[in-house]
């Protein structure tokens, strides 16, 4: 391990012009909010990060710089990284890469140390090599989350609640996503998982998106789709019922690109809307152990009625079906449908509601969460579509655990003080919501964020069942189930066992 010395008289020098250090250090009286909320806070509303003193040495070369291994806008041009690195991309939203460099900055201001994003096509493949050859190069990495699975499995990745990191990483602090966290464990131990330090996970959340003077114009007089939600009447009935009654074909007789649609959706809604309902591909027993759970009856029944109404073909155009009606790029053409005022309802990740404002005649629309499955379903879930959504991750081959522990905690928390409200409170609610109520609606979807431990560790295809129904246009559900679940269950115990070794 790299020798590591107190650089005191720095601190003492940032004590005295930046008033906000002093709440990062133990024991301050101000480094602790209201214990009920298990918070830390200051007084003006600042999240603190209640770390030890900094101590590693700065002047050493190997601590000017924390090196983050990220996703390139090359690699994936729709879910590349925008919140490690500043002045990247051209098309990155100013108020976004404003938010990344301030916090850049004052984690700089506060221990000396440069945040430094690295972009790769794929950081799968780099860290792999990283790890092969033994190179140094990253104190963190952030693969897609699936990946990250992979790296866990084998052995490659720290725990971010190990023992040694006891005091440097606090997961239940507010800045990481406790729903993540308890979904992506395995048998009590944490190998990856999401928060404020990326906005990823929001930008691949689901919601739908609606075509206000459409709704309108269809349905004068009656509730507003804000007064569904709030009555706990917007379910997948009621959007079906009002898609039906959207759809007008062009006067070919032939579904097609030009008609009016109810919704513009995906086979992989299936998954989406599932969830929606509540229940979960897999869920995980009282010893943090994951569990086949979609073989239960009222799953089956959650999973026919999905794909019911999702094999019907007179309110939702697929954009898995749009190539044989003449679209060059599928996922393009969907957002067109709704872009261009062809569809009432898109089911959307938020990734595409930055994409509307390309649009020149942009429609006047609403967001909402995705539909409960029925009226008496407690909660709107949101699903995270977590495949594009980034794991947070310590390989093995840091140079030094301890200072990619600290670090990673204390960007985490400053990035809840920047990074999360120049994405949420500024850019979602301020610029992309149309109106209030929409506004509104953010906060409830964004409350009650879902992750599948199932569709993130993939379990020998258990992720795939229902996109392979809507493929092959049949509901039955229980013989998919049957065929599969004998290997989904091997693997979910391979995985158990991996983890434990």
């Amino acid at each position: 391990m790299k020798r590591r010395v107190t650089i005191i008289a720095l601190l003492l020098c940032l004590l005295t012009v930046i008033s906000a250090f002093t709440a990062c250090q133990p024991g301050n009286e101000n480094s602790k909010g209201d214990s009920s909320n298990g918070e830390t806070s200051q007084g003006d509303g600042r999240y603190v990060a209640d770390l030890p003193a900094f101590e590693w040495n700065v002047d050493d070369e190997a601590y000017k710089f924390f090196d983050v291994l990220v996703v390139s806008q090359e690699g994936d041009s729709t879910y590349f990284s925008e919140d490690i690195g500043y002045d990247l991309y051209s098309t990155t939203d100013e108020v976004l890469n404003s938010a990344v460099m301030e916090r850049n900055n004052y984690v700089n201001q506060l221990t000396g140390v440069e945040i430094k994003a690295h972009p790769v096509k794929n950081v799968f493949s780099t860290l792999s090599d990283e790890l092969a050859t033994g190179s140094k190069n990253y104190d963190l990495a952030m693969p897609f989350m699936p990946q990250a699975a992979t790296l866990a499995q084998e052995g490659k990745l720290y725990a971010l609640n190990d023992a040694r990191f006891e005091g440097l990483i606090d997961l239940t602090q507010p800045w990481w996503d406790a729903n993540a966290t308890s979904s992506l464990s395995v048998d009590g131990t944490v190998f990856f998982t999401t928060g404020d330090i990326t906005i990823m996970q929001k930008v691949v959340s689901t919601a739908v998106t609606f075509n206000k003077e459409m709704y309108d114009a269809l349905f004068p007089g009656e509730k507003t789709l804000y007064e569904m939600v709030d009555d706990g009447e917007w379910t997948l009935d009621k959007m079906v019922e009002l898609s039906k009654v959207a759809t007008v074909d062009s006067g070919d007789g032939k579904p097609g690109l030009d008609d009016q649609w109810g919704c513009s959706a995906s086979w992989g809604d299936a998954n989406m809307l599932y969830l929606a309902s509540g229940n979960t591909i897999c869920s995980k027993d009282s010893d943090d152990l994951p569990i086949f759970s979609m073989n239960s009856n009222s799953s089956v029944d959650a999973a026919v009625k999905v794909l019911e109404a999702l094999q019907q073909d007179n309110w939702a155009i697929h954009a898995n079906e749009m190539t044989a009606m003449g679209a060059t790029n599928i996922w393009v053409s969907s957002l067109d449908v709704f872009g261009e005022g062809r569809a009432l309802f898109r089911t959307t990740a938020f990734s595409a509601i930055k994409k509307l404002r390309a649009y020149e005649e942009g429609v006047d629309f609403g967001i909402i969460p995705m539909p409960k499955l029925t009226a008496d379903q407690e909660e709107y879930y949101t699903p995270c579509s977590a495949h594009m959504a980034y794991g947070i991750v310590i390989p093995i081959s840091v140079a030094d655990p301890e200072f990619s522990a600290y670090m990673t905690e204390l960007i985490c928390c400053e990035a809840k003080n920047y990074v999360t409200d120049a994405y949420y409170e500024v850019t979602l609610k301020k610029r992309d919501a149309k109106d209030d109520e929409t506004e509104r609606m953010l906060d409830l979807i964004f409350s009650n964020v879902v992750y599948d431990t199932g569709y993130i560790y993939g379990f020998d295809g258990a992720s795939n069942i229902l996109y392979n129904l809507m493929s092959s246009n049949t509901t039955d559900v229980m013989s998919s189930i049957e065929t599969v679940q004998d290997s989904i269950e091997a693997a979910i115990e391979e995985t158990i066992e991996n983890f434990r070794d």
